[in-house]
């Protein structure tokens, strides 16, 4: 499947922001080499939790799942792609402006308004047509700042033993457990009994 679908089947709709990521994608397989992640040998960072973070775990194949997929809530639309076999890794950076003007303001209206009416739902409809047809043919360096970074890669994924916490009874990850005088309980017993 062509990775605009993937993008778009994984995200449930075609938006700006996935179109970003889309683009950051696609780039990032073309620049570093490489193909789409089997077992961790990519390792992406991303700095937000916008659509386009949809895109970069549907065609690069990192996720939350498999522990390659590194969020860092910085409200950024700026993504590091590592290869482990290349032994190099890419920051991409959206330049600020690159995905304004009135159109995508217009978008952004109606996308943050509750219940549209039919008009306005056509035009958010022709809007993403417009939008889709300028972000997937701008040159890249028109929306983005790229620079090949050193990158310290993290371990591989780990599995862990699962134990019963003491206090709600539920499963937890062993190296999540926090000991007390209770017994071994998880973080959301500690944060609900003050660690008691």
């Amino acid at each position: 499947m062509p990775p605009l679908e993937l993008a778009i089947q994984f995200h449930g709709h075609i938006c700006p922001g996935l179109l970003m990521g889309i683009r950051v994608a696609e780039f990032a397989l073309k620049e570093l080499g490489i193909s789409p992640d089997v077992d961790e040998e990519l390792v992406t960072v991303v700095e937000t939790n916008s659509c386009g973070v949809d895109a970069i775990q549907a065609i690069l194949g990192c996720t939350f799942g498999k522990g390659n997929l590194i969020y860092k809530d910085y409200g950024k639309n700026v993504y590091t792609v590592a290869s482990r076999d290349k032994g190099r890794a890419l920051r991409i950076a959206q330049k600020f402006g690159g995905n304004r003007g009135p159109e995508s303001q217009r978008f952004r209206e109606l996308a943050q308004k509750g219940n549209l009416t039919a008009d306005e739902a056509a035009e958010k409809e022709n809007l993403t047509g417009i939008l889709f047809e300028r972000l997937m043919s701008a040159p890249f360096e028109d929306l983005f700042e790229w620079r090949e970074i050193d990158f310290v890669f993290p371990e591989k994924a780990k599995i862990h033993a699962t134990i019963q916490c003491a206090g709600c009874g539920e499963g937890v990850m062993d190296i999540r457990a926090v000991d007390t005088a209770r017994g071994l309980i998880c973080p959301t017993c500690l944060e609900e009994k003050g660690g008691q």
